[in-house]
């Protein structure tokens, strides 16, 4: 099955690597991982036994934690189908469990959270005992928290703290699939102890491991915007974005951290930079980052509501496809849209389904992150009126809003229109009247009416004091 290597090396590495991924060992070392990950794997032997399989089991682990995804999917397709592998095989109920785990894990990465719960439902059914069902539970924590299923990954966190708790272990290493679900788990509910404790666990369980050291930085990014200390938090996700060490986080990562990126800003009044940063971002397959959930929120500060419906409307097309830990946070920005539109039965439809949604699922509170509170306020009061048995978990929720970070401390910029939008962009500089005019092939006259209008909607009385006005309120980036 492998080609490139000498045999004995492979195997010998790949049993480290299999052996890290449980909790009764380190994490699986740096170099071991690319080591592997550079082996090519060749044709499936026709009957699989356990040297084989754990020889397949380490490469995915390897593509997986080094962010080679694509990889990773393509030897899962060579060798998997319907859930189970293509060849005849005959292996310990133990190596059939890890392998599958590891089946998972490559799934979660890549944000494909059906399939990576399919394959970790099948670990758990395979697995013999407490280690191996451990690992297959952790894995399956991490696709239910991916998908926003936040219920069922506490469930498996459980099982998993409570296997640590009881088997005997001497000592249980951190399991990283476990320690992304817990960022996951922890931001949803706004827990920023939790999300520190993690993020040091993450630095300490593989200290010599960029991928675990920039996780650890993206959960302290995530603490910083809980905590409202948004000028740390964006220091520390510019880094992440811009640094050296940029390449070194996993896509779901990284696009986590982009999304925390744009929420500091936003929180702290910056939609036009949130924009900005989020600006030639592309979705993945699925959704589980949703680039367009996290631009609406920015549109919705800029007062561009029809923007938020027209460009979320693919996603909603998406149905059942789109992942729902996205999906509930696009549907009640499209609700506060719909509000501030006049769209009441729209808004009221997206509210009730994306709230409950949200309560179905576990309750998170980041759906709710960088909305304007006056209209969440308004559509729970009016859901509550729809319906009184939600009334007890609405009013949770309007008791926690005081705690999410939004950016109502600011005064909305006064919508602009298109044109003069681009005359406003003109304004900051040494350029004339006449200049800015030929600039944008306008006539002078065109100029000053749409300068009269832009001075009426600023509340100003001339070109200095908007500029003033548009910079406070990050017009310009």
């Amino acid at each position: 099955m492998i080609e490139s290597s000498p045999l004995s090396n492979v195997r010998v590495v790949a049993e480290r690597v299999v052996a890290g991924a449980l909790p009764l060992s380190p994490a699986p070392d740096i170099a071991d991982l690319r080591f592997l990950a550079d082996i090519e794997a060749g044709p499936a032997p026709r009957i699989w036994v356990d040297a084989s399989a754990q020889t397949l089991e380490a490469l995915l682990i390897a593509r997986a934690r080094l962010d080679r995804v694509d990889d990773a999917i393509r030897l899962v397709d060579a060798h998997f189908a319907d859930g189970r592998l293509r060849a005849p095989g005959r292996m310990e109920p133990e190596t059939r469990s890890t392998l599958l785990s590891a089946v998972a894990e490559v799934y979660a990465a890549a944000g494909w959270s059906r399939r990576a719960g399919e394959y970790a439902a099948s670990a758990i059914a395979y697995a013999p005992d407490a280690a191996t069902l451990y690992r297959a539970r952790a894995v399956r924590c991490l696709a239910a928290a991916v998908n926003g299923e936040y219920r069922l990954a506490e469930e498996s966190l459980q099982v998993c703290d409570d296997l640590a708790e009881t088997s005997g272990w001497g000592i249980v290493h951190p399991d990283y699939d476990l320690l992304l679900a817990r960022i996951l788990i922890a931001s949803a509910a706004l827990d920023a102890e939790t999300l520190s404790r993690t993020a040091e666990h993450l630095r300490e369980g593989s200290p010599a491991d960029p991928f675990w050291q920039y996780s650890a930085r993206a959960a302290e990014a995530m603490c910083a915007l809980i905590r409202r200390d948004y000028a740390e938090g964006i220091v520390l996700v510019a880094a992440l974005a811009g640094g050296t060490d940029a390449h070194s986080g996993h896509a779901m990562v990284r696009g986590f951290a982009q999304g925390v990126y744009a929420d500091l800003l936003l929180a702290r009044g910056e939609p036009r930079r949130a924009l900005a940063v989020l600006e030639g971002r592309v979705s993945p397959p699925g959704h589980a980052l949703c680039f367009d959930m996290q631009r609406a929120a920015a549109l919705i500060a800029l007062g561009r509501e029809r923007e938020v419906l027209e460009s979320t409307d693919p996603c909603i097309r998406m149905g059942t496809h789109h992942c729902v830990r996205t999906l509930t946070p696009l549907l009640l920005r499209r609700a506060v849209a719909h509000v501030r539109l006049g769209n009441d039965h729209a808004a009221d439809a997206a509210f009730d389904e994306g709230f409950h949604l949200s309560e179905n699922m576990g309750g998170s509170l980041t759906p709710y992150l960088t909305l304007p509170r006056t209209e969440l306020l308004l559509l729970l009061e009016r859901m509550t009126a729809r319906h009184p048995d939600s009334a007890e978990a609405a009013e949770r929720v309007a008791a926690m809003l005081a705690v999410v970070p939004t950016n109502d401390h600011r005064p909305r910029l006064p919508a602009l229109s298109p044109r003069e939008e681009r005359l406003a962009l003109s304004l900051r500089g040494p350029r004339s009247l006449p200049q800015i005019a030929e600039e944008l092939e306008v006539s002078p006259n065109t100029v000053k009416s749409q300068l009269r209008s832009i001075y009426a909607k600023l509340q100003v009385s001339g070109r200095e004091a908007a500029v003033a006005v548009l910079e406070a309120h990050g017009f310009y980036v």
